[in-house]
């Protein structure tokens, strides 16, 4: 994937912290590093299509004639496509195909994000609604009982990212306003299925919905500091509204399932850093170093376990694993990671 590889090895040539229109364009890189395979694959597409209607009007006669009411060249309305990711053992590298559902690709200018419960039962994924808004629909892990969960405009932010909370039964997400990106949850079951309920009200913004407390009762998020340079990382009560800072330079934050660890990445140094530390923040240590737009981080169900993707000169563009019991970092496959499906396998894109 060249194109991928291209995009990673960037280096970040500023010493300083990002300015805010910078934060902005970083935000979306870094939030779907293969969204520029995905915009690859519309372009072909589109030559494709192109060639094929050339062809077809090249080859009309004068003397052909279509019946009527029919047009010279009727257009078919494409078929939903499907998109096939990977669901690879981090222990052997295996690869199983993992196929969405049609039209799961179609939202690829926003980028397509699938995230399973921590049980493994069932995903949620970023697609386009019957008027172009970007939402969340759910399904079952065997790709049974889709439905489209959040509706209205606005719909998963240009940034994406949405969360479950650990008992499956609501899901945070950001969404566009006219206040800029917010945080909201929605519920999945029930009577209020598919009600969304916006609980941040950050002036600069509330991304990254990155995790709930074991309880279900808070949720983590990030958003730029008063001076508008850098991330910092919040903890939202969900009961109270009350929000506390946890970090002063927590962008992408991801709370561990246990409630114990947060991952996130820094910008407060020359590189970026991928630093680990206790839920409240202290404790720190860093784990992994990036010259350009690396990270995504994700922690396995059992919180031992953090799958994040870099770009490194042995083993070029791809998802690494960093285990917590022992320190170490292992290249485990090409693409970028989506989600943790249990305690062995992440899915790739």
């Amino acid at each position: 994937m060249p194109e991928l590889r291209e995009v990673f090895e960037m280096t970040t040539k500023q010493m300083g912290e990002p300015d805010l229109d910078s934060w902005q364009k970083q935000e979306k890189r870094q939030r779907k590093a293969s969204r520029n395979k995905k915009l690859g694959a519309i372009a072909v597409a589109a030559v494709l299509v192109i060639a094929g209607v050339v062809i077809g009007i090249s080859t009309l006669g004068n003397d052909d004639v279509q019946p009527a009411g029919s047009g010279a060249n009727p257009t078919l309305a494409p078929e939903p496509t499907e998109q096939t990711l990977s669901i690879i053992d981090v222990g052997s590298g295996t690869a199983t195909a993992f196929t969405a559902p049609p039209g799961a690709s179609d939202s690829k200018l926003r980028g397509t994000w699938f995230d399973f419960t921590l049980d493994g039962s069932m995903v949620a994924y970023s697609d386009l609604d019957e008027n172009g808004n970007a939402q969340v629909f759910v399904m079952d892990a065997d790709g049974s009982n889709v439905r489209q969960l959040t509706q209205g405009e606005g719909g998963v932010g240009d940034y994406g990212g949405f969360d479950w909370s650990p008992d499956g039964s609501m899901i945070a997400y950001e969404r566009d306003t006219a206040d800029g990106p917010q945080i909201f949850t929605v519920r999945v079951f029930g009577m209020a299925s598919g009600i969304s309920t916006r609980v941040t009200n950050e002036p600069q913004g509330a991304v990254d919905p990155g995790g709930w407390a074991p309880d279900g009762g808070s949720i983590i998020f990030s958003t730029i500091n008063t001076a508008g340079n850098h991330y910092t990382a919040q903890s939202l009560d969900l009961t109270t509204g009350q929000t506390r800072l946890i970090v002063p330079d927590g962008s992408t934050p991801e709370l561990s399932p246990d409630g114990a660890w947060i991952a996130f990445n820094s910008w407060l140094k020359p590189h970026i850093r991928l630093i680990l530390a206790n839920s409240d923040g202290s404790g720190r240590r860093v784990i992994a170093r990036f010259d350009g737009d690396d990270a995504l981080e994700q922690w396995s169900p059992d919180s031992t376990q953090i799958a994040f993707v870099a770009s490194t000169d042995e083993n070029g563009f791809g998802t690494h694993v960093y285990d917590l019991a022992t320190g170490e970092t292992r290249f485990v496959t090409d693409g970028t990671i989506e989600s943790w499906v249990d305690n062995d396998h992440i899915l790739v894109s």
